[in-house]
């Protein structure tokens, strides 16, 4: 009787820690994959920054572009636009001398 009682005390002890080890186990597990996806996520996070700083940049680059060369457009037309009158003015002269000959 007595070696029944230590045989299934063993038995249960055995069960027990086993028991403690596959909990230990499978919660160690369960932690790691709990640290690998928060470390896939700020991964994410950190490419998902990088590329809407290299659009903000982007976008930034194409205004200033668009701006430098409205600058340049609207130059070359203000001094189109004074030819222009130049020549009218030019041509009005000469036609107010010829007819004041």
């Amino acid at each position: 009787m007595i070696i029944r009682g230590f045989a299934a005390l063993v038995i249960s002890a055995v069960l027990g820690i086993g028991t403690l080890v596959v909990v230990n186990n499978a919660s160690n597990d369960a932690n790691e994959t709990a640290k690998e996806i928060s470390r896939q996520s700020l991964e994410y996070q950190k490419q998902a920054m990088k590329d809407a700083d290299a659009q903000s940049k982007a976008v930034q680059e194409g205004v200033n572009k668009s701006i430098e060369q409205a600058g340049k457009d609207a130059a070359a037309n203000s001094k189109q636009i004074q030819d222009d009158v130049s020549a009218q003015i030019d041509a009005a002269t000469d036609q107010i001398a010829a007819a004041t000959k």
